[in-house]
């Protein structure tokens, strides 16, 4: 079943209450701004690391460290979540994040597809800091986000209840099962994405119980988006400001 498909049996959508938005344009913005990142990557370390990324740009650009985490580097909780290990790892996370983000922000809308966005990337990177210690490794990817969305749009649907609820909550539980199973067989970090999925799930669980209040709640999601949001851009501004001490 494609998405098309699926969007044509799903009757989950508060567009027509005007909560959703005509267009994906948190999605496109995410793709677009993982995608410029990479771009600065190959402006500053070369067009290699499309192919053989240099464990000296990763550092530099933000890659979350458990290590370094604990030592004061909290921005790399963010900022790892838009560094990528190659052409490969961004390609596949940036089509699975352009096909799943339109529907689910045009489900429950802009603000809180962001906020869930954010705050399961975040939980990713604080489940490997949690359960990794201070252990030194590099980790990047949009990954633990996208995990964050399947956990999200599956655990709103299951909420959602009915034919239409059952069908994506079927379809997002193959996608998780399937994107696990795949972490597990090439050694990816699923403590990551664990930690996403968990947390996009508890999103999908409260958007879903709010959806008779959800005019007095925009805000509330509205409040958490921009301050996460702001907190990215802090998060990259710390991370440059960082990079120029060092260089100092």
């Amino acid at each position: 079943m494609n998405w098309e498909e699926l969007l044509g049996r799903l009757g989950l959508s508060w567009r027509r209450r005007g909560v959703g938005q005509g267009d994906p344009v948190v999605s496109m913005a995410l793709v677009g701004l993982n995608l410029l990142n990479m771009l600065v990557v190959m402006a500053i370390f070369g067009f290699r690391n499309l192919f053989e990324p240099e464990g000296v740009m990763l550092y530099r650009m933000g890659a979350l460290d458990p290590m370094l985490f604990h030592a004061g580097q909290y921005w790399r909780i963010i900022t790892y979540g838009f560094l990528h290990i190659g052409l490969m790892h961004i390609a596949f996370n940036m089509i699975a994040l352009s096909q799943v983000g339109p529907v689910l922000e045009g489900q429950v809308g802009a603000l809180r597809f962001l906020a869930v966005y954010l705050l399961s990337l975040i939980a990713g990177g604080a489940a490997d800091v949690v359960v990794r210690g201070s252990s030194q490794m590099l980790i990047a990817g949009a990954s633990g986000a996208l995990f964050g969305l399947i956990g999200f749009g599956m655990s709103y649907a299951h909420f959602y209840g009915g034919e239409a609820g059952r069908a994506q909550r079927n379809f997002f539980l193959q996608w998780a099962a399937y994107g696990f199973l795949f972490g597990f067989i090439v050694r990816a970090d699923n403590i990551c994405h664990f930690g996403g999925f968990v947390a996009g799930a508890l999103c999908g669980f409260l958007v879903e119980r709010e959806r008779g209040n959800y005019g007095r709640l925009t805000p509330v999601w509205g409040a958490i988006a921009v301050g996460l949001s702001l907190l990215s851009v802090g998060a990259f501004v710390w991370l440059v400001v960082a990079n120029l001490t060092v260089m100092s």
